[in-house]
């Protein structure tokens, strides 16, 4: 597997968001103003977009927040999110305190196992219930 990092939202990962968030998922309103601050991953398999995510520096800290984690279906349970996860926590391991990440509560668990855990209040997004997790990166 190979993960390509891009400075603006290429169209692999607009394709892998649309088929996840918005066929399968239901979701309406899958791009924001955050894709263009962020920075994008894409993961390819044989040379086949598989999988996507993107992260940006929150407002004045420390902190990153990662998101629009998605991997196809014809994918899922080879463990590619999780090595995406790490891939994106790799590069930030020198710059971020904490990784964010505003995950689906059906998925929780998943983002447990790889070392989120969640804090606040579950809230809604189109719907869809979600809580805010947080990772520690850095010691300080």
């Amino acid at each position: 597997m190979e993960i390509k990092r891009y400075d603006s939202l290429p169209q692999e990962a607009k394709d892998i968001r649309e088929k996840v968030f918005v066929e399968e998922q239901g979701f309406k309103e899958e791009f924001d103003a955050a894709d263009g601050v962020s920075v994008h991953l894409v993961a390819f398999d044989c040379g086949k977009p598989v999988a996507t995510c993107r992260f940006y520096r929150k407002a004045d800290t420390a902190s990153f927040v990662l998101g629009r984690i998605a991997v196809v279906k014809e994918c899922r349970g080879r463990h590619i999110g999780a090595r995406l996860i790490a891939y994106a926590e790799d590069m930030l391991k020198n710059e971020a305190d904490f990784i964010l990440i505003h995950a689906q509560t059906r998925v929780r668990s998943f983002y447990e196992k790889q070392g989120y855990t969640a804090f606040g209040e579950e809230d809604f997004e189109e719907d869809c219930q979600h809580v805010w997790m947080k990772k520690r990166l850095r010691r300080g």
